[in-house]
């Protein structure tokens, strides 16, 4: 496979390419690969669970591709059809077209990616960045989302705090491994390089961020804090998850808006964790949400 004009250089788009098979290793059931084609590229999405299960669709956190789902597949493709989606405008296995150039775009991406996988309705799962992206298109196609369940989401509810702002861009600025792992580290993640997940897919974060070539004019899709008016309107069953250590934002804060806005709303959080939630603590997370999808 080859990412044309998705990477800077030759050598830096095998470095990447290994590391993602590397991290797939992890990978702990079965699965099949899809590219789905389309407006803003051919997008990569990783297919496990049982073929008449219902569908899941998981989004990742930021730059750190669907292989972040790897410690979580194992309970969610139980009893579901899963679609693990690389997404677009990310350092991934998704080829990059016409340029994702603001969340509108990312919403139309991922609706006709949806479209091409057949997908009508469907429970959406989000991890930070992914969370935030699969609010906004809750909000965007409230008609497709049965149930949505957020991890830990970037923003949405809680603008991030002085110290989650200036960390991240003194990695975007020197991509170095010690900018990462100051940075990860601080978020939760476990920098110690014999813990495997974590190290596979803090590698991948790393090199995307020294190698991805970002099409001309464009940047990152910051996310952003949803208004109270957009919030209230929901009507689906809503799971939110926050680590109660998370550092981003005030966790009590986030959950009390969230159960003061959205009608159908569930929330809990998780206990001695940070923004790391889905790794450290996947089972009592994976537990949780299987539990919401299952009987709400």
């Amino acid at each position: 496979m080859t990412l044309t004009n998705s990477f800077k250089t030759p050598e830096g788009e095998a470095a990447y390419l290994e590391a993602y098979e590397a991290a797939m290793k992890l990978w702990t059931v079965p699965y099949e690969e899809i590219e789905v084609p389309g407006q803003f590229g051919i997008t990569h999405v990783v297919v496990s669970g049982p073929q008449d299960a219902p569908p899941l669709v998981l989004l990742h956190g930021f730059f750190g591709t669907l292989a972040m789902w790897s410690p979580n597949i194992a309970d969610f493709s139980h009893d579901y059809r899963v679609y693990a989606i690389d997404i677009m405008g990310h350092p991934s296995k998704s080829i990059p077209g016409e340029p994702v150039r603001d969340a509108a775009d990312l919403a139309t991406w991922l609706s006709a990616t949806l479209d091409g996988l057949n997908l009508d309705r469907f429970a959406l799962v989000g991890l930070s960045y992914g969370g935030w992206l699969a609010l906004y298109f809750a909000m965007t196609e409230p008609e497709r989302v049965q149930k949505l369940a957020l991890l830990s989401p970037a923003a949405s509810f809680q603008a991030p705090g002085g110290q989650f702002n200036l960390r991240g861009l003194l990695m975007g600025i020197f991509p170095t491994r010690f900018a990462l792992n100051s940075f990860f580290g601080w978020l939760g993640y476990n920098t110690n390089p014999d813990d495997a997940v974590d190290q596979h897919v803090l590698e991948l974060v790393y090199l995307g961020l020294k190698h991805f070539r970002f099409p001309p004019d464009t940047r990152p899709i910051v996310p952003n804090v949803f208004s109270d008016d957009q919030l209230s309107a929901l009507s689906m069953p809503m799971l939110l998850l926050i680590g109660e250590n998370e550092v981003m934002y005030d966790a009590a804060e986030v959950m009390a808006r969230a159960r003061r806005l959205i009608p159908n709303f569930e929330g809990e959080v998780v206990p001695h964790c940070n923004h790391e939630m889905s790794f450290s603590q996947y089972p009592i997370v994976d537990a949780r949400v299987v539990d919401f999808l299952k009987n709400n």
